[in-house]
């Protein structure tokens, strides 16, 4: 499947701008702006979460004057955020053919993923020599959390759970800026995430599945079994995502 796999994005479709609006209005819903606040990094805020959220998918177009109207601002602090998010990966600017959401791009996962690991790998190491039974009983609770949103289909709510704990681990070190970091670099790895689970639960059965080996090992202080357990868990997205390519997601992933 990854041997047909483009390695480049083609420029945006056209879409007139009342398209555009809609749906802009449609995936930018409850956004405000707080007129006593910079303009430009709450937008970018705003695109931003509905970019990795994929209430924007990818490949899909938007316009400066879309993105004003909906947002009721000018278009300079859009057209400035819309450079911040260039810059980031997160949207494809083609002169005279316009602006769309990028593709999900694998080469941008793989980069991520090796931040991720190194960091999240060193810490639970950490973690495995410190924990208390109280970090021991939040940790079982997000898992709860996790098992009774998968019970109830809720994908959404297990994702949040997910993150929960991911953070919980660096919290229980005292490296919570780590954490941001850990964010920071990972917003392309989770738009992949949300892909892969977008109405497909058994992912998320998949990785809970993962997060219990991850935990075991982490409580009965098992090094060799844990930093298997991470790795099984944090790699291997590249590898799911090229199985799971298929027609539909022809404009979606790009190498």
């Amino acid at each position: 499947m990854g041997d047909s796999l483009k390695s480049y994005a083609s420029a945006p479709k056209r879409v007139d701008q009342l398209e555009q609006v809609r749906i802009l209005t449609e995936a930018l819903e409850g956004a405000t702006i707080e007129s006593a606040l910079p303009y430009t990094p709450q937008i970018v805020k705003i695109l931003r979460g509905a970019i990795i959220g994929l209430k924007l998918m990818p490949s899909t177009p938007i316009s400066e004057a879309a993105i004003a109207k909906v947002l009721g601002l000018s278009r300079t602090p859009v057209r400035e955020a819309l450079k911040d998010l260039s810059d980031q990966n997160l949207i494809d600017i083609f002169p005279q053919a316009g602006t769309m959401v990028a593709p999900i791009r694998l080469s941008l996962i793989a980069h991520e993923n090796f931040v991720r690991h190194a960091l999240e790998s060193a810490n639970l190491m950490d973690l495995a020599g410190t924990l208390t039974q109280e970090g021991k009983d939040r940790i079982r609770k997000e898992l709860g959390h996790q098992e009774d949103a998968i019970e109830h289909g809720r994908i959404e709510v297990f994702f949040d759970h997910d993150e929960a704990m991911h953070k919980l681990f660096f919290e229980l070190t005292g490296r919570l800026p780590v954490w941001e970091t850990v964010q920071h670099s990972k917003q392309h790895l989770d738009r992949a995430r949300h892909l892969l689970m977008k109405d497909e639960i058994g992912v998320c059965r998949r990785a809970f599945a993962q997060h219990l080996k991850i935990v075991d090992a982490l409580f009965k202080e098992d090094r060799e079994g844990l930093a298997g357990a991470v790795a099984n868990h944090l790699s291997g997205i590249r590898e799911y995502l090229l199985d799971r390519i298929d027609s539909d997601y022809a404009d979606l992933v790009v190498e």
